[in-house]
């Protein structure tokens, strides 16, 4: 007898097709329409629906939707409120008004009434029935009340005082209450006289009356030891009366003067001194003692403005007359104290022509045609060149100067700065250690190094472990830390350092060998946590910054651009701080500016500009 497994499948079934059945024992045919016909055929609805009878009569089960304000969740019909939306707004909330409330679970309704029972009334504060809250008598006519109050030893400009105003309670910060009545506001004073009086604090912010005689007495005092201020000029000026008047003005530069007497006003006046080893002229304008508007090195003149019948003039009083003669040549240049840096010179002053004022001194490196002049020198034969060059040929000449004009040159004195004494080479580096900062970094440390031959600099080099040539270095490090990038994920590296000073290259520190991260997971979305605020010093210290990133695990690297569009062209490796926060101190600019903080995965991904910038000065 055949399997109902080896029967073939039929290709569609129709009512009257025959199935075996058992009845009373015996095997039966049955057609597949009579056997469903007393089944419940399948009923479909869609989700958040209910089964029910909605229309007249007998019948089977009808679909019913669930209307605003009820949802169907796991089979339980729940209230969810939106059917609020469509009841009508109340204008005011009244006594009689009732609220919807749950009390432990079961709904019901509260009169708006009964709200007044959840408040009581403080000390010396009153609550109608009607819902009304005010301060009664007590509060403001026993002094007890203020008596019981903390007392305070100052008043700020922010701080409060009680006033009525209009029969109203209110408070006035303190700043405007003392300015209830304004200077403009007093009526005018009359011709000042010695017994009229002014505020004054003295020794304490008390204030006490003084009378202007009193003040009279004192600035006496003080007009015997007042000393004109001094202001050293460098380029040509107008003369103003705010930055000129009743001062000594220095002239250190060969410059032009012009008298703007709109300026200058009536009255103006001020002492000129020519300082330079050249000419200060007397702009068009000026009238002079002299007739000449010219001050020779070392003179000096006094200015005048003044107004008469005859209009403004600017006056020029210029102390004493030209010299005769020019100076002579100087003699007798030598060299004395030479040092890696510095020439003293002395020379005698010229046996012939007019006395010199003042000496000019000039150098420039042998070999070369530009000259450099040093400062003046007045009143001395001597003058010592700073700031040279070590091991370096100078050739040095003097010319003697007085108002008729410049001498002529010495002869040339070429002197040779001393070398640089030899130090030893730096110590080999100690204390270097590596720490994988991302999938393609790594960040060194090293001891830093002190005494006469400590390193100025350090030179990092570095190679794939397993390999005998040192392929990469970086040299030129100033600090005792950097970070080394463009590295392969989940590699060996071998990296030593060395110490580098004016002599040479220090010993090779010891190998330290560090794997690099596992490839970084790309950013998704990076937020500012700490942002630089500013301002800061240009190319001193770091910043501190960091930033949630998502996913937690992607590591980032930080950087700074003057722009919000271009990013950074150097980064530093940031490390994970806690959960998803990632950190790093990177280095300030060294350049004066309005900086942007960028940050980006270390693969690149998730680039992210701070929205707003910090400055560095």
């Amino acid at each position: 007898m055949p399997k109902i497994s080896d029967l073939p499948a039929a290709k569609s079934v129709s009512p009257a097709d025959l199935v075996p059945i058992s009845q009373g024992g015996s095997a039966m045919a049955a057609a597949v329409g009579t056997l469903l016909a007393s089944t419940q055929p399948a009923i479909i609805i869609q989700p958040s629906a209910l089964l029910g009878r909605v229309s007249l009569g007998s019948g089977g089960p009808e679909q019913v939707d669930l209307g605003i304000g009820v949802n169907l969740a796991e089979g339980t019909l729940v209230a969810t409120g939106l059917d609020h939306a469509g009841f009508p707004l109340l204008s005011s909330l009244g006594t009689g008004t009732d609220l919807v409330i749950s009390n432990q679970g079961t709904p019901m309704l509260m009169p708006a009434s009964l709200l007044h029972g959840l408040f009581s009334a403080g000390k010396n504060v009153a609550i109608t029935t009607d819902g009304t809250i005010s301060a009664t008598a007590s509060a403001v006519a026993t002094n007890s009340e203020i008596g019981s109050l903390p007392i305070v030893s100052a008043l700020a400009d922010q701080d409060l005082v009680a006033v009525s105003h209009a029969g109203t309670n209110c408070a006035i910060k303190y700043s405007s209450f003392l300015d209830g009545v304004t200077i403009d506001q007093a009526q005018t004073a009359g011709p000042v006289g010695d017994t009229d009086t002014i505020w004054a604090a003295q020794g304490s912010n008390v204030m006490a009356s003084q009378n202007f005689g009193a003040i009279w007495v004192w600035l006496a005092k003080k007009l015997p030891t007042y000393k004109a201020p001094v202001v050293e000029l460098t380029g040509s000026i107008n003369l103003d009366t705010t930055v000129h008047n009743g001062r000594v003005l220095v002239c250190s530069q060969p410059l032009t003067l012009t008298p703007l007497t709109s300026n200058m006003g009536s009255g103006f006046q001020c002492t000129v001194i020519n300082a330079s080893v050249g000419t200060v002229t007397l702009g068009s304008g000026f009238v002079t003692s002299t007739g000449s508007l010219t001050l020779g090195p070392q003179q000096a003149a006094s200015i005048y403005c003044a107004t008469y019948s005859g209009g403004t003039i600017a006056f020029a009083s210029i102390a004493g007359g030209a010299a005769v003669t020019a100076p002579g040549q100087v003699t007798g240049l030598a060299s004395s104290t030479i040092t890696s840096a510095a020439i003293t010179i002395s020379w005698q002053a010229p046996g012939s022509g007019g006395a010199a004022s003042s000496y000019a001194v000039q150098y420039r490196v042998t070999g070369t045609s530009s000259w450099s002049t040093a400062p003046a020198v007045v009143g001395a034969t001597t003058c010592v060149l700073s700031s040279l060059t070590a091991a370096t040929s100078y050739d040095i000449v003097v010319q003697a100067i007085n108002a008729a004009g410049t001498g002529s040159s010495s002869s040339i004195l070429t002197v040779t700065t001393a070398a640089l004494p030899q130090l030893p080479v730096p110590a080999q580096v100690t204390g270097l250690a590596a720490t994988p900062a991302s999938s393609s970094s790594i960040q060194l440390t090293w001891s830093a190094q002190t005494g006469s031959n400590a390193a100025t600099s350090f030179t990092v080099q570095y190679r794939a472990t397993g390999t005998t040539t040192w392929a990469s270095s970086v040299a030129g490090i100033s600090a005792t830390t950097t970070t080394i990038s463009g590295l392969l994920a989940s590699t060996s590296y071998d990296f030593s350092v060395i110490g580098v000073n004016a002599s040479g290259s220090g010993p090779v520190s010891s190998t330290v060998t560090v794997v690099t991260q596992a490839a970084s997971t790309p950013v998704t979305s990076i937020t500012w946590n700490l942002l630089p605020t500013g301002p800061y010093t240009h190319g001193s210290g770091s910043i501190g910054v960091n930033a949630l990133v998502s996913p937690a695990s992607a590591a980032i690297q930080f950087g700074f651009s003057l722009s919000a569009v271009t990013p950074p062209t150097s980064w530093t490796a940031a490390i994970l701080v806690n959960t998803n926060l990632w950190g790093a101190y990177v280095p300030t600019p060294a350049t004066a500016g309005t900086w942007y903080v960028w940050a980006e995965g270390t693969n690149g991904t998730g680039s992210t500009v701070s929205p707003t910038p910090f400055v560095v000065q």
